[in-house]
């Protein structure tokens, strides 16, 4: 029963690159399908430079912490904390060492100085004008005859 290029390919992945050392069951046919077409021979000849490239390797001794290594990557990861405006003021006000009390201090004091600043800007309304002192009769605006600004 002759080979198609899956079969080929998969028994060229089990059995190596020289079809001569297949299974006896499998060789005649191996070596058939391989004289026939252009293509397993290509596959072959890829294969064969594959493995040669393989071999040219030396082997590595892994590092002392690769099994550390291994152990960290595969536990489960934090996630970041959400940056949110109450992490941000807590980070800016931790750069500055102040103690409760001097903080609660500012805090105090700039609050008592807004309330002190809208009183004043709520009681004397300077340069506010009510809406009846600028209104313009059009009749007198028409016949106006002075001077032209």
């Amino acid at each position: 029963m002759p080979m198609n290029f899956e079969q080929f390919k998969e028994k060229l992945l089990m059995y190596g690159v020289d079809v001569r050392n297949w299974p006896k069951e499998i060789r005649s046919s191996g070596l058939k399908a391989l004289d026939s077409s252009f293509e397993l021979q290509k596959l072959v000849e890829d294969e064969e430079r594959f493995e040669g490239v393989l071999k040219t390797r030396k082997y590595e001794e892994p590092s002392r912490d690769l099994a550390g290594r291994i152990v960290a990557a595969a536990l489960p990861k934090k996630k970041k904390a959400q940056r949110n405006l109450g992490v941000f003021f807590a980070e800016v006000l931790g750069e500055f060492s102040l103690s409760r009390r001097a903080l609660a201090a500012v805090s105090v004091s700039l609050i008592f100085t807004l309330i002190i600043g809208f009183t004043i800007g709520f009681s004397n309304p300077s340069g506010y004008a009510f809406a009846e002192q600028y209104e313009t009769n059009l009749e007198d605006f028409l016949n106006y005859e002075g001077d032209v600004l």
